[in-house]
């Protein structure tokens, strides 16, 4: 294989709120040129990846992250199969992309859900991309799931939190994840949605381990103090990004050139 063919991958993780972390990460290798084939996203990382790959700046995003009412995206329902609907998410999402499908993207997106029937996973990059956001980041028990083409979808964190196969999956010949880490360190509660997401976090540490053993580069912003519930503090989050972005870039941009994927300036010599 020609090394200049090789495609770099984004692996955006689910996190709810410690998702925002994600904005932080994208910002750093967006400055320091860090070339970007596709993004494949779970959950949050599938909010942030569809806003990116719709082109979206990462000044308005985390203009959004941080100055966004949860009302303007939650819809209480009568909670039969969810807390929230989840309508007035894919509407905001339409909005906000512009009512784009994936092959209108400007960057190749791809995101994750669950099939609640089969346990399957499901693996979305063509159609809308409202929608699918949407399945992807149905939170069982908070959002209702999504029905998409003949199956019931939900949260894609249920199988593959950090979507590190899904991307060798589709191609990719250089992995970086994002994960916003799993913290079962005794903390309380205090959200139905910390609740939910620490169930899904307990269930799923192990199966993670195995599936980011696959990436090339982690990265892993420090969220102890983030709960998933905790999405008034997106500039924190944001900030843990950037931080750990930061700390891994100079091994980031070795892989890169390593793998033929990034040739310095003249003024980087």
């Amino acid at each position: 294989m020609n090394q200049r063919q090789k495609k770099v991958a984004l692996a955006l993780g689910g996190g709810a709120a410690r998702g925002f972390a994600h904005i932080g990460v994208l910002k750093v290798l967006e400055q320091a040129g860090v070339p970007v084939d596709m993004i494949v996203g779970t959950s949050m990382g599938g909010v942030v990846g569809a806003f990116y790959c719709s082109g979206m700046s990462l000044r308005m995003m985390e203009r959004l992250a941080c100055h966004t009412q949860r009302n303007n995206w939650v819809d209480l329902t009568f909670p039969r199969l969810g807390l929230f609907s989840g309508d007035k998410l894919e509407q905001f999402m339409i909005v906000l992309t512009r009512g784009a499908t994936f092959k209108e993207l400007k960057i190749p997106l791809a995101v994750v859900a669950t099939d609640l029937n089969s346990g399957e996973k499901v693996v979305i990059q063509d159609g809308p991309v409202a929608r699918a956001v949407r399945a992807t980041s149905a939170i069982p028990g908070v959002f209702c799931p999504v029905e998409y083409r003949g199956r019931t979808l939900v949260d894609g964190a249920v199988v593959e939190r950090v979507p590190v196969q899904s991307a060798r999956e589709l191609g990719a010949d250089v992995v970086i994840a994002v994960d916003v880490g799993i913290y079962l360190d005794g903390g309380k509660a205090n959200h139905i949605l910390d609740v939910i997401t620490q169930c899904l976090d307990i269930m799923s540490r192990d199966l993670c381990k195995t599936y980011t053993l696959q990436a090339d580069m982690i990265i892993y912003p420090q969220l102890r103090n983030v709960a998933p519930g905790h999405f008034h503090r997106a500039a924190e989050a944001i900030r843990a990004g950037e931080d750990a972005a930061l700390a891994m870039l100079p091994q980031v941009m070795e892989l890169l050139r390593k793998e033929g994927c990034y040739e310095p300036n003249a003024s980087d010599s």
